[in-house]
């Protein structure tokens, strides 16, 4: 896959076959425990890493690597240290 850059104006990819277009598109969905976890964001000012580790019995690792596609496609932005959210 292509990406071309513009000046933080724009992006536009390009998928260059069926398997990159498909990967493409998979990657601009949340998994189900991916959507369940951003809904706990959106319902608890408090959450830590460590509820959601047993919550879903994930490293923490995996904690952040969610986080950050989470945060990649809905654009939530959460501090748990200042409770805030940004949805």
């Amino acid at each position: 896959m292509q990406q071309l850059f513009e000046d933080d104006v724009f992006k536009i990819t390009i998928p260059l076959n069926k398997e990159a277009a498909k990967e493409a598109s998979d990657q601009k969905k949340l998994s189900d425990r991916e959507q369940a976890i951003y809904n706990l964001i959106c319902e608890n000012k408090h959450l830590t890493v460590e509820q959601v580790m047993a919550e879903f019995d994930i490293s923490r690792a995996t904690v952040f690597r969610d986080y950050a596609k989470i945060k990649k496609i809905t654009g939530a932005v959460y501090d748990k240290n200042e409770s805030v959210r940004k949805l």
